[in-house]
């Protein structure tokens, strides 16, 4: 079955912290979205990227049959096991003794074989990015409502109203439209209403993990709304799009998630910014694979920010989480074996996860590219 957020993070912080016994991890991702055969496609790609790794890697017989064996299992998931909704699917094998891991998730990932020290976890980590819950306000001045919303779609809601509609006539049940309407003019009771919002919107925020507001509403509507907030509530909000009294929310979620993604690459270009005018001997910036490497040893690093497309080669250690870009015959920290690694900055992006980091993957951001393609925001100054 498909995965939800909160679950796909939890396998991905077990993931990125696992070491295989065997020395060998076995990561497979695929698209399996319906408007691709890849059924049919799948198979030959995976044997043919497996057989390639197995003769560069030229593993010990016994781990090359345990990597076969891992192999097998992922046909048969292919064959016969993954979800019709399903569009990304993603496992993990360590020799079936030690961890077998599978993720299914509502958006394609890039069809790839890696075998390494450790589980690729990069196109996840990428994917669970972009997947990113928030939270839609839809507000007027009189009816409001919150909405949760990832790629799965609407994972919560809650209405709420004005004050003025709590109340009617006692003799008749009826409110009438003259008091009604003079009841909306009321600016203070307008105010109580966006207030009450704001409330609620911050309890679920709180709850729900989410980092980010879209608000939903007449322009000047949404102005009001958000001078009544509480500055942390206020900070949130990232983006507005127009109110259409007559869409559905269905249909009010494709603005909002366009408009989402926007705001979220405009506040990573501003970050990257941040981090290169903060480079430095006194500062809390990083640039480049060497220097985001240090600070990831330091456990410095509180938001590593990669450019989607950086993906260079490098080595590691099958003993330690020694990186580098150039090759050594035997680990310079503890002396073990080294393995070449197809993308190296994916060790970056699986040591952040482990230290808890805040991992942003971004694409057409020129700055981060002119920085190396991979930066860091520091917890704290060196």
């Amino acid at each position: 079955m498909i995965d939800d957020a909160a679950v796909a993070r939890q396998k991905l912080e077990k993931l990125a912290g696992a070491r295989s016994s065997r020395g060998l991890f076995l990561t497979v991702t695929l698209s399996t979205s319906r408007l691709d055969d890849w059924r049919q496609v799948a198979p030959t790609l995976v044997n043919s990227e497996f057989r390639r790794l197995i003769r560069e890697l030229e593993p010990e017989k016994d781990v090359r049959h345990s990597l076969e064996r891992d192999l097998e299992r992922v046909y048969d998931i292919m064959k016969h096991d993954v979800e019709p909704q399903t569009q990304g699917l993603a496992l993990f094998a360590d020799g079936g003794r030690d961890l077998y891991e599978r993720i299914e998730l509502p958006l394609p990932l890039i069809n790839r074989v890696v075998i390494e020290p450790a589980p690729h976890v990069r196109p996840l980590v990428h994917a669970l990015s972009l997947l990113e819950p928030f939270v839609v306000a839809r507000v007027s001045r009189d009816e409001s409502s919150l909405y949760v919303v990832d790629e799965w779609g609407l994972a919560r809601e809650k209405d709420l109203t004005g004050p003025w509609l709590k109340t009617s006539d006692r003799e008749t049940g009826e409110l009438s439209i003259r008091r009604y309407f003079a009841a909306a003019r009321q600016d203070n009771l307008v105010d109580q209403h966006f207030k009450e919002v704001g409330a609620s919107l911050g309890d679920l925020l709180e709850a729900s993990g989410t980092r980010r507001v879209v608000v939903c509403a007449q322009h000047d509507i949404a102005s009001n709304f958000r001078r009544t907030l509480p500055q942390a509530t206020a900070a949130t909000v990232v983006a507005e799009i127009p109110f259409d009294a007559a869409a559905t929310p269905g249909q009010m979620l494709a603005p909002a998630r366009a408009a989402m993604r926007e705001a979220r690459r405009l506040e990573l270009e501003a970050l990257a910014l941040r981090i290169k005018d903060n480079i430095g001997s006194a500062g809390r910036g990083a640039g480049g694979f060497d220097d985001v490497f240090a600070a990831l040893q330091r456990g410095q690093v509180q938001t590593l920010v990669v450019d989607r497309n950086h993906r260079p080669p490098g080595w590691s250690c099958g003993d330690c989480d020694w990186i580098s870009l150039a090759p050594e015959e035997s680990c310079p920290l503890c002396g073990g074996a080294t393995i070449k690694v197809e993308d190296v900055v994916g060790e970056l992006v699986r040591m952040a996860v482990v230290q808890n980091a805040q991992v942003e993957v971004v694409e057409d951001i020129p700055l981060l590219e002119e920085m190396g393609g991979v930066v860091a925001l520091l917890r704290y100054a060196r």
